[in-house]
């Protein structure tokens, strides 16, 4: 990341801003670790290009042998720590229950919390996994312990404000895309007329991802004939929902012959940008989505995106997809066979396709433009840039403002904010932060 000019070499009595994160675990391919990667590697840069600061991240357990995070085991093995007495600013990872979440309620400095949003009780199979998340969506309330809280996405803040936080006190910061997807590469250039249209799913197999629905919606179409397309499916099976994993298993078995149906599991991230950028279509059919990193990933890749209009979904999508009835597997089947038609009916015309979008339909080339506009506020620039903003503005608004110039120049550096969004508002407006 950019670091402003004027501050590599600050003299060595300047106070240190020391920076604790949280995180309940941090392990790869979990879209609420990588939130809390991005904001250790943007910290940690900082450090290492000589600005006075010091960053340790705190979780339950990790993946990753990073000497700035630090595995403790509760509250009682945090408090022994002297970089946790000693941070000036906390900043906590939010979406199932963890212990370290307490530690609002131990703190006297500014904090900030990023909440990704818990998944309902009705959609979680595992008992586990339902207690954590019963007990998130029960004490969302002490969120409130927050200097200010940063939802993911709109659906979230939404939530959050519906259930009586201040709307200045809760903001969105779009989270960046987690793979290494190329920037601005089209809508499957190596696509051939003829060539089956391919269907992508990546993320989770658990029922609150719909990947049931997905399986119901593309026999359906093969049932009917529509041969001409096949489906992808990649994700982790770290935490799987049982049922789920074993029935798409069994599908793939049964389509092992034709090629239809193809499953990967635990792919590295560049292994999955070139599932990506070898599709035409990202299928997300999520029951309840806080944020869905998967449709930014896909969209910088150039795929078009057919999801369900569950959660956060319409507004990561930004109407340039096409959205269907969450559940409805029949309308996910109608959706897909649409755009397939529309591909192969231009491509037989030799003309640009025009794509069916929830915001109306859009020439090819319009689409790419609109896609290119709305992912500016998704990318790595925009995030550093907001992230840098909110910890300062958090600063500001402790007992004693302590926000260093240094870290507000930073800011202004990292490239466009992400802003602050909400569906009632025509606009945008940005976080306020003394721009000293």
């Amino acid at each position: 990341m950019p670091v402003p000019s004027g501050d590599r070499h600050d003299p060595p009595d300047q106070d240190v801003l020391r920076v604790a994160l949280y995180s309940g675990v941090v392990f790869g391919h979990d879209a609420v670790s990588t939130s809390f990667l991005h904001k250790l590697r943007i910290l940690t840069e900082l450090r290492d290009s000589g600005l006075p600061i010091e960053v340790t991240g705190f979780t339950h357990a990790s993946d990753f042998p990073d000497p700035d995070i630090h595995v403790v085991s509760g509250l009682t093995d945090l408090m022994r720590t002297s970089e946790f007495t000693a941070a000036d600013v906390h900043v906590f990872e939010y979406t199932m229950w963890y212990e370290l979440l307490n530690a609002l309620f131990l703190i006297d400095r500014p904090s900030l919390v990023i909440d990704h949003n818990t998944t309902p009780v009705e959609l979680i199979n595992d008992p586990t996994v339902r207690l954590a998340c019963a007990r998130a969506r029960h004490e969302r309330h002490n969120l409130s312990r927050a200097t200010h809280v940063a939802a993911v996405g709109e659906f979230t803040r939404h939530e959050l404000l519906t259930m009586g936080f201040a709307a200045d006190g809760v903001s969105v910061l779009h989270l960046p895309a987690a793979t290494a997807v190329p920037v601005g590469s089209s809508i499957r250039r190596s696509r051939r007329p003829g060539d089956p249209l391919k269907l992508l799913y990546v993320g989770r197999f658990v029922r609150a991802k719909g990947v049931l629905d997905l399986l119901d919606a593309v026999e359906a179409l093969w049932v009917d004939g529509k041969t001409d397309v096949t489906l992808t499916m990649a994700g982790s099976v770290r935490f799987p929902d049982t049922a789920v994993l074993n029935a798409v298993e069994e599908a793939c078995a049964a389509h092992r012959g034709d090629g239809l149906l193809t499953m990967h599991v635990d792919l590295p991230d560049d292994e999955i940008a070139e599932l990506y950028a070898a599709s035409d279509v990202f299928v997300i059919p999520s029951h309840h989505e806080g944020f869905c990193v998967p449709v930014i990933e896909a969209m910088t890749s150039g795929c078009f995106v057919i999801g369900s209009d569950a959660g956060n979904i319409p507004y990561v999508m930004g109407g340039l997809g096409m959205l269907f009835p969450s559940g409805d597997s029949g309308a996910l089947a109608v959706a897909i066979a649409r755009y397939a038609e529309e591909i192969t009916s231009a491509e037989r015309a030799d003309r640009e396709p025009v794509l069916a979008t929830s915001s109306g339909p859009l020439g090819l080339a319009d689409w790419h433009e609109r896609v290119a506009r709305h992912l500016l506020d998704y990318g790595t620039d925009a995030y550093e840039a907001g992230f840098l903003r909110l910890l300062a503005a958090v600063l500001e608004k402790g007992p004693t403002p302590t926000a260093p110039p240094w870290l507000i120049a930073a800011a202004r550096s990292s490239g466009t904010p992400s802003h602050v969004s909400d569906e009632s508002s025509p606009g945008r407006t940005e976080l306020s932060v003394p721009m000293r």
